[in-house]
């Protein structure tokens, strides 16, 4: 039958309806086709997320010390057990950012069992139960591991926040709002005190809210060796924002107002509480615990001619002797010695004796 003939016998309606089945079919393929694509497309950008959920993204081998590299084989053997092997060079340099190998309670979990802080004197119960409890937070974090790590310093409560305030995903910004929230609940209990200037600047005085930068910076190198070299670019010996408060040069002495050399530069800083750390990779070649001068100090060599000097401490952290990176916490900010109040003296030396220093304003880019 010619197709002229049998349009003729068919309703010119029929026809419309038909052709309108056809063109909504169509569409409706064409439609599903893009959710397909559109699909594989958000995957393949999930699963590339800066949010860090890729552990490639944050793998490399842990920077850490002889004293910590000898447990190794412990943290492959309990990482293995709860599941976490490929984070151990992660979990390495999280032990360095909690105690450098240094402590009995390595991995600081004893609060992680609801007991004071280094309450565990065992450091194979340290790494059990710490690699353990960073397993549970993993899990509940969905593989988030920057989430992880703030929630191993913070508590698991973080993550819950993290889940109603911001997706699940972490943020330095969601993470100083925690930390501000909690400590105007608990400082009452007089337990928590602001461990950097920025914790100050914010009132985000509740854990460590620069913990997964300072974990994360661990992540570069091998194990420091009696060779370490110096990088030449130094960083400040307190992190954060700083408050200078007496620069290099002839001054009024504090204590008795005639004419002084200062031969060094004084931050602001909380005692008992700032970290202050090494500007530079190095060798520590003098400790001095006393309260008079300069009071507990540091000295570190980075090379011939070069020291920095660190004084007044509340607490040292480092051993005459040791090999030290940049950043390694070499005390706390105190006001031991002829101090007027807490804040750190920081010099630069040419030599290791006394009046050998130099201006420290061109080494720190002040």
């Amino acid at each position: 039958m010619p197709w002229s003939l049998l349009l003729g016998l068919v309703p010119r309606k029929v026809w419309l309806w038909l052709i309108g089945i056809l063109v909504a079919l169509f569409l409706l393929q064409m439609l599903l086709y893009a959710s397909v694509i559109t699909g594989l497309i958000g995957y393949q950008k999930s699963s590339s997320s800066e949010d860090v959920r890729s552990v490639d993204m944050v793998n490399g081998t842990a920077q850490v010390s002889a004293a910590l590299e000898e447990y190794r084989p412990l943290f492959e053997e309990y990482a293995e057990k709860y599941g976490v092997s490929k984070y151990v060079e992660l979990l390495l340099a999280k032990t360095m950012q909690e105690s450098g190998g240094r402590l009995d309670d390595v991995m600081q979990a004893s609060e992680s069992l609801g007991l004071p802080p280094n309450t565990i004197e065992d450091p194979e119960r340290s790494i059990n139960v710490g690699i353990r409890y960073f397993s549970e937070m993993l899990e509940k974090a969905g593989g988030d591991i920057k989430l992880t790590l703030q929630a191993y310093n913070f508590g698991g409560g973080f993550i819950d926040y993290a889940n109603e305030h911001n997706n699940g995903e972490y943020s330095k910004e969601l993470a100083i709002e925690f930390s501000r929230m909690k400590y105007q609940e608990l400082k009452h209990t007089g337990m928590y005190s602001c461990i950097r200037p920025e914790s100050a600047e914010t009132g985000a005085c509740y854990g460590d809210i620069g913990y997964v930068e300072a974990v994360l910076s661990y992540l570069k190198g091998g194990v420091i060796e009696a060779d370490l070299q110096p990088t030449g670019d130094w960083v400040m010996p307190i992190e954060g924002a700083l408050t200078q408060t007496s620069d290099y040069g002839m001054r009024s002495d504090p204590f008795d107002g005639t004419p002084d050399m200062h031969r060094g530069v004084d931050f602001a800083c909380t005692n008992a509480v700032t970290p202050i750390q090494s500007v530079d990779n190095g060798q520590v070649v003098e400790v001095v615990r006393k309260n008079s001068g300069y009071g507990n100090n540091v000295l570190v060599k980075h090379e011939e001619g070069l020291y920095s000097h660190y004084a007044h401490l509340y607490t040292i952290s480092v051993q005459n002797g040791e090999m030290i990176q940049k950043g390694t916490k070499v005390g706390k900010c105190g006001s031991t010695g002829n101090s007027t109040g807490p804040h750190l003296h920081f010099e630069v030396r040419t030599k290791k004796q006394y009046r050998s220093d130099v201006n420290p304003a061109p080494y720190l880019g002040l």
